[in-house]
C-alpha cells in the first residue's frame, strides 16, 4: 500500500521564456519533482513572451501566470526588453520575474535591478544545479498559493 501527502492549493502558473529547447526540458523535469502544484508553460522568444503575457493571438486564452522565468538573451526582443515592458505595463506589474540566464555580466544584472526583478540566477546547466530556482518557487507557492488543512 502507497501513502501519500495530498498538498492542497492551486498549482503556481509558470512562463518559461527559453530559446534553447534542451534547457527548456530540463527545466520541465525538474519541475515535475518539485514537491509543489505548478503548471508550465514554454515559449521561446520574447515577443511570445509579451503576447502570452497580454494574451494576445494564439495565446488569447493563456492563464495569468504568477511568475515569469526570463532568460536574458533571446532572439528578437531580449529578455531586458520583455523585462522592462512588463514593469511598464500596470496589468503586469505585480508578476514575480525570476532572470533564468547564462549571463554573468554586471550590466545585465544591474539593468534587471532597476527594473525591480525580484531574482536573478545565472542558469545551471545541469539537472541538480536547479535547487535554488525550485527553492524560491516553492516559497513562492507556501506564501501565495497553499491551502491550509
Amino acid at each position: 500500500m502507497t501513502i501519500g501527502i495530498k498538498i492542497k492549493g492551486r498549482a503556481v502558473e509558470i512562463l518559461h521564456v527559453e530559446d534553447s529547447p534542451g534547457d527548456a526540458n530540463l527545466l520541465k523535469q525538474v519541475l515535475k519533482k518539485a514537491g509543489f502544484p505548478n503548471q508550465l508553460h514554454s515559449v521561446a522568444d520574447g515577443e511570445q513572451a509579451l503576447q502570452f503575457l497580454k494574451r494576445e493571438k494564439k495565446y488569447s486564452s493563456a492563464p495569468r501566470p504568477d511568475v515569469v522565468l526570463l532568460d536574458l538573451k533571446l532572439p528578437g526582443k531580449d529578455g531586458l526588453t520583455v523585462l522592462n515592458e512588463i514593469r511598464q505595463n500596470t496589468s503586469l506589474t505585480n508578476i514575480h520575474v525570476i532572470v533564468l540566464t547564462g549571463s554573468e555580466s554586471d550590466l545585465d544584472m544591474n539593468w534587471a535591478s532597476r527594473l525591480n526583478v525580484q531574482h536573478y540566477i545565472v542558469k545551471p546547466f545541469e539537472l541538480d544545479g536547479f535547487g535554488e530556482l525550485v527553492k524560491l518557487l516553492r516559497e513562492i507557492w507556501m506564501k501565495t498559493f497553499r491551502k491550509h488543512a
